[in-house]
């Protein structure tokens, strides 16, 4: 009896740990570029850890475009992708559907999703509301899941002349108007309030948050409390939380984060 016990313990163990997802999709931030964990040194740092990169995936007239050819199967595989960071939570997620469905009869296994910013509600939208394929991971890096004053600040900015600043910063806020809506801070009637009290699938969801002792190294964008998942209605008491020092930008460490993340076991969703 004891031997059988240690048996089914060592194959559920085993079972555990193949179920890991070998494919990561990284998902950019507000108004970002997939380059952008490229640039920051996210990418790097995950291949110093084992991923393989599969290139930066972008969606043309001609169908979706990856300029990174493998010559063969890796083990473990990141992508980046390029969604219009300009337009909706919900447009986006139904470009990030297109490239999931891709890699993902590609590579035939669940995929785990990670997302900067705005990018983590995108891929939380798109689990609530399309879900079209096998994920069993959304790690979230300083996302507004509970919203973040400053949108509510751009919307008011859309008709001033602080608009036109804006434009000189590379920043369009009348087209971006309805992303600017969706991010506003949570409450009855807005499209947080609605997301937050929706039946998430039952996965792995790990919040990174940035915390910092010091004000000038601090995260003025999205505050801590709406970085964590753990705060999101419909997630109280089925998230992991892991905190980390920093801005709102990404960094290298990030990458560190997430290789330490996805190589543990997925935690049994209580």
């Amino acid at each position: 009896m004891k031997l059988f016990t240690r048996l089914a313990t060592l194959t559920l163990a085993l079972l555990s740990t193949l179920a890991q997802a070998e494919t990561l999709v990284l998902i950019p931030g507000f108004q970002e570029q997939g380059m952008a964990w490229r640039f920051q040194h996210v990418t790097s740092a995950l291949q110093s850890s084992g991923w393989v990169d599969g290139g930066n995936l972008v969606l043309t007239p001609r169908g979706i475009m990856n300029s990174t050819h493998l010559t063969k199967r890796p083990k473990k595989v990141l992508y980046t992708l390029e969604l219009p960071n300009q337009l909706s939570i919900t447009q986006q997620a139904g470009v990030l559907d297109q490239y999931l469905q891709l890699i993902s009869a590609q590579r035939k296994e669940p995929i785990s999703l990670a997302g900067h910013s705005a990018g983590g509600l995108v891929g939380r939208y798109w689990l609530v509301a399309l879900n079209t394929v096998p994920v069993n991971t959304l790690i979230t890096i300083a996302t507004p899941h509970t919203g973040t004053p400053w949108a509510d600040l751009s919307e008011v900015a859309i008709d001033t002349p602080l608009a036109e600043l804006a434009a000189g910063m590379g920043i369009d806020l009348p087209h971006s108007r309805q992303l600017y809506t969706e991010l506003r801070e949570e409450r009855p009637g807005t499209f947080l309030y609605w997301l937050n009290h929706q039946a998430h699938p039952a996965m792995r969801y790990v919040s990174i948050v940035r915390t910092s002792k010091s004000p000038e190294s601090s995260d003025f964008v999205v505050p801590a409390h709406s970085q964590n998942m753990q705060n999101v209605f419909a997630l109280t008491g089925h998230t992991e939380t892991m905190f980390s020092e920093g801005q709102h930008i990404l960094n290298a460490h990030d990458g560190y984060r997430l290789a330490d993340i996805l190589s543990t076991p997925t935690p049994p969703r209580k």
